[in-house]
């Protein structure tokens, strides 16, 4: 029974950007989406324009997540995607990455920003169930990365299989990755494959902030770093991560 998971910071539209702004480049993304050939998608920085976008360009996907500042639509979201297939998503929420996760809008720590967490239960056909986490942590707050990190450790906690994938805005060797792996989770992608953030300069061998880890229940067949251009053009500031996931 495999799973194959991805995640793509797919830089927000708001940002002023010049030649590579969402509308120049969202077609773009939607095709380096595609190629990932992913059973389940985390994406972050997406705002409600781009989520509207995303909806009609993949209208049978199950696409779920709320939006960080009211818990509704307003603000940046960390959805799912979900295509059709063996995978059905059977509950989703959202958490806050902070004290009270369950507050619309709370901000955690010393975090610059709202940050959350979209979580998913995902069915398979035979009626096996995973757990998916799809988050973008603070840039700015160590506190709260590492909180977040703590937080997460403990949801991920029990019985099932479970997947954490999202811009921590942190390299493999830092506090808050080393917490997860503390806590029974492994880097899914081979630090070999290079470098996700890039800043719109293509760059493959800049840091390592994107990040998969899953469960020790899971074994990874096969896992990359998307350097994938869609006629010439980067689809984001980020590249996506790719990975190939069997249960034992």
């Amino acid at each position: 029974m495999k799973i194959r998971a991805a995640s793509f910071n797919i830089r927000n539209s708001s940002a002023p950007d010049g030649d590579n702004a969402w509308p120049v480049r969202r077609k773009a993304t939607v095709a380096a989406i595609e190629a990932l050939d992913a059973d389940v998608v985390g994406l972050q920085e997406v705002l409600p324009d781009q989520l509207e976008y995303l909806r009609w360009r993949f209208p049978k996907y199950e696409i779920v997540g709320a939006g960080r500042d009211d818990g509704m639509s307003a603000g940046e979201h960390s959805p799912v995607l979900v295509r059709p297939g063996d995978w059905r998503i059977e509950r989703h929420e959202t958490r806050w990455l902070s004290d009270d996760p369950g507050t619309p809008g709370s901000i955690g720590w010393d975090a610059d920003l709202t940050r959350i967490a979209t979580l998913v239960w995902l069915r398979h056909r035979n009626g096996t169930t995973v757990g998916v986490v799809n988050t973008h942590y603070d840039h700015a707050g160590e506190v709260a990365q590492l909180q977040s990190s703590r937080l997460i450790a403990r949801w991920v906690t029990g019985s099932l299989p479970w997947i954490v994938m999202g811009d921590l805005n942190a390299t493999p060797d830092s506090p808050p990755v080393k917490t997860l792996v503390d806590a029974g989770l492994r880097l899914a992608v081979p630090l070999s494959e290079g470098g996700s953030w890039h800043d719109f300069t293509g760059a493959v061998d800049d840091d390592r902030i994107d990040h998969l880890l899953v469960t020790p229940e899971w074994t990874v067949t096969d896992a990359a770093v998307s350097h994938f251009r869609p006629e010439g053009r980067v689809p984001s500031d980020h590249w996506p991560v790719v990975a190939t996931l069997e249960l034992r």
